[in-house]
């Protein structure tokens, strides 16, 4: 708990000026409204002899006390948002920066409904979380010590009274709040799953579409909501029980408190001013009281949201980069596997002891069955993630002492299914640079044979491509990512299955380009059509995270009992003579 209020806090004390400032404002606030008993206390004592003057002094007594409560009360709302404000914002920030540093691996494995669900509470609960505390409780805290102190001074019994009272409602209080933030936690866990599956939907609903399983996906959601709805009922009647008993305890301790008044009243102990002054006092106490404990309701709510919130920030960045991490000024391109294994996370294996060398400035294609490593050795090389065993090196360099943002800047990859931002054209072919100019993005299209597309579109670079990019065609996207990659320049280039989704003729202007480019530049190219890498300097062939064949196209096309060969076969239903 200290842990979560102590990160919650750090973000109000950048702005600590306001921060102070307000609560300053809302103990002043305070204490103008206690002030008002007082008034009805002298005035009613002294009706008898009430004249003009004194109901003037009376008046303005009033006046100045409620003019004091209204602005005390409003700049400390302004001083408090003007550090809320900015702490709210500071805060998502981090949370986004801190997803944008996690590693590969944990945005392969998270689910995205839940995350949003949690940022979105978060969100939330820090500012339920500052109104409740800030803005209430410390008012109404300095509330109840007054009231403590202002019945101390006119009956002793009323105290006590009004401590046995606090202290049943707190016992009731604590009871249902435990209660209540167990509830929730079951409640969010039926709310992320909700979320989960209405994101799940939205980014594969073409797959929903194709097989035509729109009911499937409403029952599914349908099925998801009725243990939400449990869990919200559940969670609902704690609030009911505990709201039902402490009114009962507030109603009986202002009966008794009357009473008592009344009888010293009665007895003349007390004035009818005094009466009026505890009915005054008690009447504004305990709806406060109960807001206190409503907020204390809404502060174990808002716990609970922030815990999850909070818990985003130490979320661990498995692959960090190296303290002192080394900076390539010259990249060569030269990628070396040293005696490289790795294994998913699943437990399958995707390579086992490899060792290749790719000269710098050559082809190399990566060939194999599905699942033979070939996608994987890519992912490595721009260090998605780190091998159980062995080394990658670039240049001489390993590359966990080159940090990642340098290294990827050296990379440039086509993969099979582009990914892009619901922007742009423009945007997204110019995504890799930061402020790069409109002639470079059209000479990237140029070279990715995509400019002729763009400028047949009414809004040319400006034409909107929708999310995932779902407006173009999936050769249009790869075109694009290619132009992406081109634009960037980087000193190597992986093709992950870049042409799969290409005509002949768009394949064969690709590889015209892919020509030019390529001089004085690292191709390492991942394809099943063959065709493709037939130029290539060499081809390694992987079967089971194993090299099992290196050679030129003409060397392994050779080999009568090799795979390369025979996968050949497959796709030019030729057999080759020996």
């Amino acid at each position: 708990m200290i842990k979560t209020f102590k990160t919650f806090y750090s973000y109000f004390w950048r702005y600590k000026r306001y921060f102070i400032a307000s609560l300053v404002f809302a103990l002043l606030s305070s204490a103008f409204n206690s002030f008002l008993p007082f008034i009805y206390r002298y005035m009613v004592d002294h009706l008898a002899i009430l004249d003009m003057r004194m109901l003037g002094t009376i008046l303005g007594a009033f006046l100045i006390t409620r003019m004091g409560f209204v602005i005390c009360d409003h700049l400390g709302i302004y001083f408090g948002d003007q550090s809320a404000i900015p702490a709210s914002r500071d805060a998502r920030i981090d949370a986004f920066s801190h997803l944008q540093r996690l590693d590969f691996a944990f945005h392969v494995n998270k689910k995205s409904g839940e995350f949003i669900s949690k940022i979105k509470r978060g969100d939330s609960a820090f500012w339920d979380m500052y109104f409740s505390v800030n803005n209430q409780i410390v008012g109404d805290f300095f509330d109840f010590v007054l009231t403590a102190a202002l019945l101390l001074w006119l009956r002793t019994e009323l105290v006590v009274i009004l401590f046995v009272a606090i202290a049943a409602n707190a016992i009731v209080s604590i009871y249902f709040l435990k209660k209540n933030m167990v509830v929730r936690e079951g409640f969010h866990k039926e709310e992320d799953n909700v979320s989960h599956l209405i994101v799940d939907n939205l980014i594969n609903y073409e797959t929903v579409k194709y097989f035509a399983k729109e009911k499937r996906e409403v029952k599914n959601l349908t099925s998801a909501f009725l243990p939400w709805e449990r869990a919200l009922w559940n969670y609902g009647v704690t609030f009911r029980q505990m709201g039902v008993v402490m009114g009962l305890i507030s109603t009986m301790t202002l009966i008794i408190m009357l009473g008592i008044t009344g009888y010293h009243v009665a007895h003349g102990t007390l004035s009818m001013g005094d009466f009026v002054f505890t009915t005054a006092l008690m009447l504004q106490f305990f709806p406060k009281f109960e807001r206190l404990i409503a907020r204390m309701r809404q502060v174990a709510k808002s716990y609970v949201d922030l815990v999850s919130y909070f818990a985003i920030l130490d979320y661990p960045l498995v692959m960090p980069d190296a303290t002192a991490p080394e900076k390539i000024v010259y990249p060569q391109g030269e990628v070396q596997f040293s005696d490289v294994s790795f294994v998913y996370a699943s437990g399958r294996e995707a390579l086992n002891h490899v060792d290749f060398c790719i000269n710098a400035g050559e082809t190399v294609a990566l060939v194999g069955r599905s699942g033979a490593g070939k996608t994987t050795v890519t992912k490595l090389i721009m260090r998605m993630y780190d091998p159980e065993s062995g080394q990658v090196c670039l240049d001489g360099h390993d590359i966990k002492n080159i940090a990642k943002e340098n290294l990827r800047t050296m990379i440039g990859l086509v993969p099979q299914e582009p990914i892009l931002f619901n922007n742009t054209i423009g945007y997204n072919i110019g995504y890799p640079l930061d402020d790069i100019g409109h002639e470079k993005i059209i000479a990237a299209a140029k070279l990715a044979n995509l400019h002729e597309f763009i400028a047949s579109l009414q809004n040319g670079y400006e034409t909107m491509v929708g999310e995932r990019g779902v407006k173009l065609s999936g050769g249009q996207k790869q075109r694009l990512a290619i132009a992406r990659a081109f634009l960037l320049n980087p000193i190597i280039i992986i093709f992950d299955e870049a042409t799969s989704h290409l005509d002949s003729e768009s394949e064969s202007l690709i590889q015209d380009s892919i020509a030019k480019l390529k001089k004085n530049k690292t191709l390492i190219i991942i394809a099943h059509r063959l065709s493709t890498v037939m130029k290539a300097d060499r081809i390694i062939v992987l079967d089971r995270g194993r090299i099992v064949e290196i050679g030129t196209h003409r060397e392994l096309t050779k080999k009568s009992d090799g795979i390369y060969r025979r996968l050949w076969e497959l796709q030019t239903e030729d057999v080759i003579d020996a």
